[in-house]
């Protein structure tokens, strides 16, 4: 019942799927500005669903954006699935305020 925005990175973190922490990996998302990106995404994808969905909640439906960064992942018999995964909601304020300045309006709309 939730909708992400994903999306599949390649960036070179380190050798082994250990460089792949959490902390490196939002480092990286600063770094090439995925953090815009992925707001820009989000904004979209909450305006699609609130055309499309009658009883639509951000936060019933919106679930956030989902980073995988290739290099980083492991095979589930050998490792954490949660390395190389990257997972961001942003708060409803935000994307909401950004909707109406996208619209040419101030917040609040």
């Amino acid at each position: 019942g939730q909708w992400y925005v994903l999306d599949w990175k390649s960036n070179w973190l380190g050798d082994s799927t250990s460089a792949y922490t959490r902390e490196a990996m939002a480092d990286a998302m600063i770094d090439h500005r995925y953090d815009l990106q992925y707001l820009i995404y989000t904004l979209a994808l909450h305006r699609l669903l609130k055309s499309r969905i009658p009883d639509y909640k951000y936060d019933t439906h919106m679930g956030g954006a989902i980073y995988v960064f290739l290099r980083g992942l492991q095979d589930a018999d050998t490792g954490s699935s949660e390395t190389g995964i990257y997972h961001h909601r942003p708060e409803q304020q935000l994307i909401e305020d950004m909707d109406c300045l996208f619209q040419g309006g101030l917040s609040p709309c």
